[in-house]
């Protein structure tokens, strides 16, 4: 285990332990620390798994990459779920900077890169995607075939990439070293690149509801949960401008919810879910109205736009 002796947003060495959680979507329960730094208030893992060791910790029981065969007969209703947002995320890019073919968009942590898929669909503009696994694109070589994919880190990007978009979608969360990765970003970008950054929002009501067992938590793969002040904070010491924050983003916060919930049953997350659809559906049904007001108070997401400084 790494034990931090500095916070990795301000430096601070001040900080206090402010919750236990179990190791969540595993096997194992075992206890994780996190602490808050009585400086700029972010909450961070402490100590940390060696990076090395985390693959350890996406098993079976890690629903996200069991994708939407995990939900058996429901499998294609999932499927469908999944272009929704990535046509959500790819209109908030949109909205955010004019792009045209002669586009790149850069996603950092891409996974399986369906929303880069969509983006090239839209625009036929040049996609680009790394991630520390291939697993996510692997066995679908034809289907991903014009966009450029590497199993990267951010400091292997080349120095004259200049993207005009470069996207996070829960990725920040967990890297090891942000303000470094950020700073690196800025500096192979343009004047006009724009940075959008969705991520959990530790100052919001789910997290509040659900204590220790909020799944914005995702012990021990999530290491920073942040807040408004504290990612602006961030993103200026590295070089960057924050242009909007906006107290949703494209994944619904029902999903934290709901994953929140299951924490509490102590569900086994490595069974067949089709027993959990209909719930599920029927619960993301009653969570309509609250969900109306997320654009006036942030129920767990939050999205961050930014421009080089």
């Amino acid at each position: 285990m790494i034990k931090l002796v500095n916070c990795p947003v301000c430096s601070a060495s001040s900080f206090n332990s402010f919750v236990e959680t179990t190791a969540q979507m595993h096997s194992n329960k075992e206890l994780f620390n996190f602490d808050q730094c009585n400086n700029c208030k972010l909450v961070f893992l402490n100590p940390r798994v060696p990076l090395d060791q985390l693959k350890n910790y996406y098993t079976s029981f890690y629903l996200p990459y069991r994708g939407a065969k995990a939900w058996g007969k429901f499998e294609k209703l999932v499927e469908g779920n999944q272009q929704k947002l990535d046509l959500r995320r790819f209109r908030c890019i949109k909205a955010a900077h004019k792009l045209s073919e002669r586009s790149l968009i850069l996603d950092i942590g891409c996974g399986n890169p369906t929303f880069l898929k969509v983006c090239q669909q839209e625009l036929n503009c040049q996609t680009m995607g790394i991630d520390f696994s291939d697993e996510g694109w692997k066995d679908q070589p034809e289907s991903f075939r014009k966009t450029n994919l590497q199993v990267a880190e951010i400091k292997d990007l080349p120095v004259k990439l200049q993207p005009d978009v470069i996207t996070m979608w829960h990725y920040l969360e967990h890297d090891y070293t942000p303000f470094e990765n950020l700073s690196f970003l800025k500096s192979i970008s343009k004047p006009t690149t724009t940075l959008v950054i969705e991520i959990p929002n530790f100052d919001s009501s789910s997290r509040k509801k659900y204590g220790k067992n909020w799944a914005g938590w995702h012990t021990p793969r999530h290491l920073s949960l942040f807040s408004p002040k504290n990612i602006e904070l961030l993103l200026k010491k590295s070089g960057w401008k924050v242009c909007k924050t906006a107290t949703y983003g494209t994944m619904n916060p029902y999903l934290l919810y709901w994953m929140s919930e299951m924490e509490q049953k102590g569900i086994q997350w490595d069974k067949n879910m089709e027993s959990e659809f209909m719930q599920f559906v029927i619960g993301m049904i009653k969570f309509l109205p609250k969900k109306w007001n997320e654009k006036t108070s942030s129920l767990g997401i939050m999205t961050v736009i930014a421009q080089p400084e």
